[in-house]
């Protein structure tokens, strides 16, 4: 049977959209895993009509690779390697276009509170915004007392969303929450350590596995919004495998 152009089209675009990837299924391994996700749906994509807002968070999956280092203290040996993050930097970036960072809305994971951070609000005019984790506080859930020692501190070592930031749609259209690479000009290029002082954990190491974006439509009518796969690339992968005739 013959079908229309719209119709192939409406037909891939329910392909699609039943195929988006889902947070949470990096697959483990040695490397850490990072995604900003959508906690609606657990999506990495948004859609949201103009002036509405989108809470978006970033997911984190330590590595397997476990070491160790021995330390001054009882008992002496610390874990270490992937498997074990005691701090890292993370930082958002976004269209200002199409979204407007909401002040105030940066907050952290209190069952992710082993590992707590400091707020990066500074580089707001530059359209981006992150989270350093710093380790643990020696009061808990106070920035402004001393970090724990290595000997007291807890680290990341399940997966989970460390901090979430909201953003107000402000120009219709589809951009991205891009997540700042190694190789973007610094600061606050994306990076995790463990506590025993080795080299830090990246893409170009090896230490960093799976990077995923999200995806943000401001649209007016969000129940005819098409995404795609590495929309930020021009990718249409998804596309390559549905046809009509």
């Amino acid at each position: 049977m013959n079908r229309s152009p719209m119709w192939t089209i409406a037909l891939a675009a329910a392909l699609m959209a039943a195929t988006l990837v889902s947070a949470q299924t990096t697959q483990p391994g040695d490397a850490i895993d990072i995604e900003i996700f959508n906690p609606a749906d657990g999506s990495n994509a948004f859609c949201v009509a103009p002036a509405g807002t989108v809470a978006a968070r970033v997911f984190v999956r330590p590595g397997t690779a476990s070491t160790s280092c021995t330390l001054s203290c009882s008992p002496p040996s610390i874990p270490g390697g992937s498997a074990n993050i005691a701090t890292a930097v993370i930082d958002v970036g976004f269209d200002g276009d199409h979204l407007s960072y909401v002040p105030g809305s940066l907050q952290g994971n209190a069952a992710t509170a082993a590992i707590q951070g400091l707020k990066q609000e500074q580089n707001i005019a530059d359209h981006r915004v992150g989270w350093a984790l710093a380790g643990t506080w020696s009061t808990p859930g106070n920035p402004g007392s001393t970090l724990a020692s290595p000997c007291d501190m807890q680290l990341l070592t399940t997966a989970d969303w460390v901090f979430q930031a909201q953003f107000e749609a402000v120009g219709a259209g589809m951009s991205t929450l891009r997540l700042r690479r190694e190789s973007d000009p610094a600061p606050f290029a994306l990076s995790f350590a463990d506590i025993c002082g080795s080299e830090a954990f990246k893409a170009s190491n090896g230490g960093i596995d799976e990077i995923r974006d999200a995806v943000v439509m401001v649209s007016a009518d969000c129940n005819d919004v098409v995404f795609f796969d590495n929309f930020g690339t021009g990718g249409t992968d998804r596309w390559s495998g549905t046809s009509g005739s």
